[in-house]
């Protein structure tokens, strides 16, 4: 079974894990949708490794992208700005060289806070993405 060493992304230390699945972290600004230097360097990162590991025909690979917001705003616009943060992310992919179509994106809002907190509140911690990237082929499924 192929083993990664350990890898530092976003500021979160990933543990040495099988190629088969993968999260990768960022957070935004309060009201922002571009990424940050953190950001584009995850993007790297995720490219790299989707390369690194879907190397041979018959590798496929799914990236999911998942946007949070913190509750600070109303719901409508907190679902809509967490798509567009999720945007962001698979349009800098895109750019790196990975396939769209394996790409999808979630938009949650302020539904999956990682810290609870109450209505009306920036959390900063709140206000991330997720990048998990799955294998099937030769990684199994």
């Amino acid at each position: 079974m192929r083993w990664l060493s350990l890898v530092a992304v976003s500021g979160v230390l990933a543990a040495a894990s099988p190629a088969q699945a993968h999260q990768f972290l960022d957070y935004f600004e309060y009201g922002g949708v571009e990424l940050s230097a953190r950001g584009y360097q995850t993007a790297a990162t995720v490219a790299h490794y989707v390369r690194a590991h879907a190397a041979n025909p018959g590798d496929h690979y799914r990236i999911i992208i998942s946007a949070h917001m913190d509750t600070a705003e109303a719901d409508e616009f907190s679902a809509e700005l967490s798509r567009r943060r999720a945007q962001s992310m698979a349009d800098e992919l895109v750019k790196l060289g990975l396939d769209p179509s394996r790409i999808e994106l979630r938009g949650h809002g302020a539904d999956q806070l990682a810290r609870p907190t109450g209505p009306g509140v920036r959390e900063p911690l709140n206000r991330r993405l997720s990048v998990d990237v799955n294998f099937q082929g030769r990684f199994g499924r």
